[in-house]
């Protein structure tokens, strides 16, 4: 989480505070590992403990140091929401997000792959792996052939409790806008959607949040080698009231990733009553249903159709809000923090019956 502020620091945060409702229930003390010059704790719940490593996070002797430093802690489980575990007396749990980087090494900078190309290391070592969603299941079964189907679960994430808005925000977005929220990296396909603005009537107007990945060419000189560069404004990475304040205010979302292990991103905002248009690539059908306009990936032309029938027609725009409403309510991070609760549970079980049956055995 001090490494990069994005969907995986959001994800361990959501599912940490959904969490700490049910530890007792469950009877789990739960803490969370922090780099010691994370100051960033506001969002950490009662209850839950912070444990401080001096391990930067992504370090390339991550595996051996940071095993060191959790010799010293009694931990019965250890869950890596970013992929990558380490060695440990300790259970291990880890989530695989997506390996759309596996078969596509050209998206991820060279530091990206020097990191995540443990993951096949890091599921041998797993007692248990969790996905997002069925598409990456089917991905971790198909690329990484030392895991068996029964040792990975699908937990679906969920949209984020719908916040108030903020005025400030919205004085700042006068003017209707399409809105795009991820970080800025090849993978999110933030150029085929700047060839479909270019293709829309000048009043069309973007937004973009999320932070600069790794890119090669920025995304504000792929806007100016188009001519778009005026319509659009980069909004960089927000705080949730300043997010949660453009999904409220957008006319729509837009998606066009080329690959997305959950999308987050898109039930935020159909949650908050905004339409999405989004890739037919990747989990994205599976998480949108009938709630949502799609496209091929590359597809700039029927992009730019779907977000001129959503920007010109109301009833269109108000039917899609509504269908994107109850699809959102179909995902919970109650029900994702029972889940995993369940399964440390069941994770810690399956070793001391193995024990118990090598015993039995003798």
């Amino acid at each position: 989480m001090y490494y990069r502020k994005a969907g995986i620091t959001n994800y361990t945060r959501r599912l940490v505070q959904a969490m700490a409702g049910y530890t007792s229930e469950f009877g789990i003390t739960l803490s969370v590992i922090l780099d010691r010059r994370d100051e960033d704790t506001y969002w950490m719940p009662n209850g839950v403990h912070v444990l401080r490593t001096f391990t930067p996070a992504h370090h390339q002797l991550e595996q051996f140091t940071l095993s060191g430093e959790l010799a010293r802690f009694p931990i019965d489980v250890l869950h890596s929401p970013d992929f990558i575990t380490c060695p440990g007396r300790f259970h291990k749990v880890i989530t695989i997000h997506d390996l759309y980087f596996l078969e596509h090494p050209e998206v991820m900078s060279e530091e990206g792959r020097r990191y995540y190309g443990r993951v096949q290391k890091s599921a041998q070592m797993a007692d248990h792996i969790i996905t997002p969603s069925h598409f990456t299941r089917e991905n971790v079964l198909r690329l990484l052939r030392c895991v068996s189907p029964e040792r990975v679960t699908v937990v679906y994430e969920a949209a984020d409790a719908v916040g108030e808005t903020s005025s400030t925000v919205v004085l700042l977005e006068r003017q209707p806008f399409i809105l795009f929220v991820g970080t800025l990296e090849p993978r999110k396909n933030l150029v085929t959607l700047l060839r479909a603005l270019k293709r829309l009537p000048e009043e069309v107007r973007l937004t973009v949040v999320g932070a600069e990945g790794w890119a090669g060419t920025s995304a504000e000189q792929l806007a100016a080698a188009l001519g778009v560069e005026s319509r659009v404004r980069f909004a960089g990475q927000v705080c949730n009231a300043e997010l949660d304040a453009l999904y409220r205010s957008a006319r729509l979302l837009v998606m066009p990733s080329l690959c997305e292990g959950f999308g987050l991103p898109v039930l935020e905002a159909m949650s908050r009553g905004t339409p999405v248009v989004c890739s037919n690539s990747g989990s994205l059908p599976e998480i949108v249903g009938d709630a949502a306009l799609m496209h091929a990936p590359l597809d700039d032309a029927t992009l730019a159709s779907h977000i001129l029938a959503f920007w010109n027609d109301d009833a269109l725009h108000d039917e899609y809000a509504r269908r994107g409403q109850a699809r959102a309510q179909q995902f919970s991070w109650t029900q994702a923090a029972r889940e995993t609760l369940q399964l440390y549970q069941a994770v810690c079980l399956g070793r001391e019956q193995m024990a118990a049956k090598a015993v039995a055995s003798l």
